[in-house]
Order: C-alpha cells, then sequence, then structure tokens
C-alpha cells in the first residue's frame, strides 16, 4: 500500500443532509486513480458508486473542484458519489429502496481508492472477486452520516395507547418549538427518517403512520374503502397540547398519497399553520373520509382495482408506472361532494408545492398547474410552487441517489427522476420547505 496517498473527509461523522468535503492528496501528479463508495443499508442491501479522476500538479484531488471523467457520474459535484450509489447487480431482490429505517443508528460509509482506471464498478468487483483488487488500493477510510442528532428526545406512540402510531423527535431543551407532522405515501407502516433531519434544524417533528398492520384507520365500509379522519385529529391534537410545542397550531409535510389527506387536514381541522406537498393528487380520488357525523366521498372507489392492470415489462420485471391520470379544473369543480378538497378556501393557511416534471407515477408537473390555479382564483394570499426539471416522484431530503424504481407491496414500481436532475431538485427543495414551515409555524406562534 502506498503511505503517501491519503483520503480525506471533512467530517467523519455529519449529518445525513450536510455537505462533505471529500478530497486526495499524496498522488503522483497528473496520475489517474479511481475512488469507490460502499454502503449497507439497514434493510442489508449494498450500494455502491465510483469516480475516475486525475490528480493535479501537486498529486491532489478535490471534488468540490475536479470532474469525473466517468463512472457513477461524470462532471464537478462535490457530493457525487453520495447522490450517484446504486444497487449492487448481485443483489436477488431487485430494485431496494435506498433510504434509513434506524435512525438511533448511523449509515456508515465506506471509501477507497484505487491506483487503476475502470470503466464500471463491476471491473472493481472482478478485481477484488479475483483476489487482485488489494494491490492497488492506496488508501481506505469510512465515515458515518446521521439522521438524528444526539441528545434528541425520542418520544414513541402506539395506536392502542395513543390513538395513533408514530414517533416524535424533540430537540433538547423545553422549547416551545414549532410542530411539524410528517407523513409519507403508500408505503406501510413508519419511516422516520424525514422527521428525525426535521428535528435537527429545530422542529417538534412528529413522523405519523397512518396504514399498515395492526393499524384499524383504514377500513372497508359495504365495500368502500374509508379512512378515519379523526385519527389525524387525534395526532394534531396531541401536538398542540404537548408542554414543549407551539400551542398555535403545526405545519404538514406529505409525499405522494399523503397529500390528499394532508390537503384534507387543512381543509377540515383546525390548528393547521402550513401544507407542504411533494407530487401528489390533490382531490379525494378513491377513499370515503369520516370525521364524527360528517361522510367525504371519492370519486371513484374502485380506481385502484383498475390501475392494478397498468403494467410494463422493464428488465423481465413488471414496473408499475403512470398510476394516475390527469384532471381538468372544470371536472375538479364538478366534484364537489364527491372527492373535491376546497383547500384553497382556507386563506390563513400557506401551502407549498414541489413538483418532479419526470415523474413517472403521476403527472406532478399537471397537478402543480391546476394546484396553482385554484389558489390563484380563490385569490389565496400565502402559496409556492416549485418545479424541478428531471425530478422524478421520490424527492427526499438531500444528498442520496435518486430511487427511480423501488417496490411497493411487492412489487416493482417507476417513480422516474434523472440522476443529476433529482439530486439537484433534492438540494434546493429542502431548504425551502424548512424555511416555508419556520415562517409559516413560528411566525404565527402565539407562546413563543
Amino acid at each position: 500500500m502506498n503511505l503517501k496517498a491519503k483520503i480525506c473527509v471533512s467530517s467523519t461523522s455529519s449529518m445525513a443532509d450536510e455537505k462533505l468535503q471529500i478530497s486526495v492528496q499524496g498522488l503522483t501528479a497528473h496520475g489517474s486513480v479511481t475512488l469507490k463508495m460502499e454502503v449497507t443499508t439497514d434493510e442489508g442491501y449494498l450500494f455502491k458508486s465510483f469516480g475516475r479522476f486525475k490528480a493535479d500538479s501537486s498529486g491532489c484531488v478535490n471534488l468540490s473542484r475536479d470532474q469525473s471523467y466517468g463512472g457513477s457520474y461524470s462532471g464537478i459535484d462535490q457530493m457525487g458519489l453520495l447522490c450517484s450509489l446504486e444497487p449492487s447487480a448481485d443483489i436477488v431482490q431487485k430494485f431496494p429502496r435506498f433510504h434509513k429505517i434506524d435512525v438511533k443508528q448511523p449509515m456508515k460509509f465506506s471509501l477507497s481508492l484505487y491506483n487503476i482506471d475502470v470503466t464500471s464498478v463491476e471491473d472493481l468487483d472482478q478485481l477484488q472477486s479475483d483476489g487482485k483488487l488489494e494491490e492497488f488500493e492506496l488508501d481506505s477510510c469510512e465515515f458515518e452520516r446521521w439522521f438524528m442528532k444526539p441528545g434528541f428526545k425520542i418520544e414513541p406512540k402506539t395506536y392502542e395507547k395513543d390513538g395513533f402510531f408514530g414517533t416524535l423527535f424533540l430537540p433538547p431543551g423545553e422549547g416551545p418549538y414549532p410542530g411539524v407532522i410528517v407523513m409519507f405515501g403508500g408505503y406501510p407502516g413508519l419511516l422516520e427518517f424525514k422527521a428525525s433531519l426535521l428535528a435537527s434544524h429545530g422542529f417538534a417533528s412528529l413522523a405519523l403512520a397512518f396504514h399498515g398492520p395492526n393499524m384499524g384507520n383504514f377500513f372497508f365500509e359495504d365495500d368502500v374503502p374509508c379512512a378515519d379522519l379523526g385519527y389525524f385529529k387525534t395526532a394534531v391534537d396531541f401536538m398542540i397540547g404537548h408542554p414543549n410545542i407551539i400551542s398555535s397550531g403545526v405545519g404538514l409535510m406529505s409525499i405522494s398519497f399523503s397529500v390528499h389527506i394532508a390537503l384534507m387536514m387543512a381543509t377540515y381541522l383546525d390548528h393547521i399553520h402550513c401544507v407542504i406537498c411533494v407530487n401528489g393528487y390533490i382531490w379525494n380520488l378513491h377513499m370515503r373520509y369520516l370525521l364524527g357525523d360528517k361522510r367525504m366521498e371519492a370519486e371513484d372507489y374502485g380506481f385502484f382495482k383498475k390501475v392494478q392492470r397498468g403494467m410494463e415489462v422493464e428488465d423481465g420485471t413488471n414496473v408499475r408506472h403512470d398510476v394516475y391520470t390527469k384532471i381538468s379544473v372544470s371536472h375538479l369543480h364538478s366534484l364537489e361532494g364527491k372527492g373535491l378538497i376546497p383547500f384553497y378556501n382556507k386563506k390563513n393557511i400557506g401551502y407549498m408545492m414541489v413538483a418532479g416534471l419526470e415523474d413517472q407515477c403521476l403527472p406532478a408537473d399537471h397537478y402543480a398547474d391546476v394546484f396553482k390555479i385554484l389558489l390563484e382564483d380563490a385569490k389565496h394570499p400565502n402559496f409556492e410552487v416549485h418545479k424541478y426539471v428531471g425530478a422524478g416522484h421520490l424527492i427526499e431530503p438531500p444528498y442520496g441517489p435518486v430511487n427511480k424504481i423501488t417496490r411497493l407491496h411487492g412489487k416493482a414500481m417507476m417513480w422516474g427522476g434523472e440522476k443529476v436532475a433529482h439530486t439537484v431538485a433534492q438540494e434546493d427543495s429542502w431548504p425551502k420547505q424548512i424555511a416555508f414551515l419556520f415562517r409559516n409555524i413560528v411566525g404565527r406562534g402565539s407562546n413563543l
């Protein structure tokens, strides 16, 4: 091993939504080298990336200024190795999702430097399989990426005891902190990584599950799919009644399937200050919602039985895509009492829509346009729409790879997204969402 060459990472332990400085020093001037990154997710899936670089006259490579000449990404990108990670080719269960399950533990990455110029990560794998890769290794290191800061408080909530299933993340101290309820889409059960990251920015964040095993919130009534909106009211009431959370109201962060739920909450519940919608449909398409004696009917209760037939073959696997169709403003208005969600009439609530223009699950660009028209026609004073060319459906916190195809309920689902454009969307939209939440919650917090 060449002891002169050394990989330098600006922090061996950092938050997952923070940038890293990665560089190499001690190389031969103008020499070609390869950097390889690996990480194994909590579910046991190995993701890899690599880049090919040329040292400068001082024998240094700096990912912030030096381009990758090929590999998992090309060009200058400080976070390119992280954002271009892809599942290992030998994974048996194809299309795993890159995300964090256990936020109490870090995601551990490895970086290796090789005095070799290869054209694919498979070339590196083959050399390793042949027992020849080690002779080209110049240096290696490890670093951690955290989704929760140390010293933060966690309050698990159960459906049986608390009336809802979720996890509250609280910054240290008494607060009161701005409260946010974070919901995902069709993924069953609880995902916490977005809520735990929000807490690191000063929010009291509740990761809220709303369907899955051992939860009675979703049910059937005479073969009609139903959901109890009172379940979400219970979560809101818990937040505003918590001694460490601002009591005037909360923000909602939604994506995909949960977007229409967040808009229902904004329309029919109290104490909602703002709603963030990421790539979702904006009317009640197929669920009957109950709130006390009220019943909010939907447009088409048989919708999901129809979309099960919308399949396409990719790499020998059936992949669902383009599940949802476009809808006009006039048609939406015709659905009063059977699917229309008049969220735009709530002038005291702020709204943000984030849309990926390469979304392959739904026409996010079109829905964002309809969303904007409804709010403009209502002369709503407080809304934002952010569109991102090349971004797909699963726009998440920054510095992770695009989840273009993953499995949902055991079936492969095409979400879309171009590698570089999608990571740009994640990096740009995340601070915008955080600023929007602060402005709409803290700006109106009555007990700060």
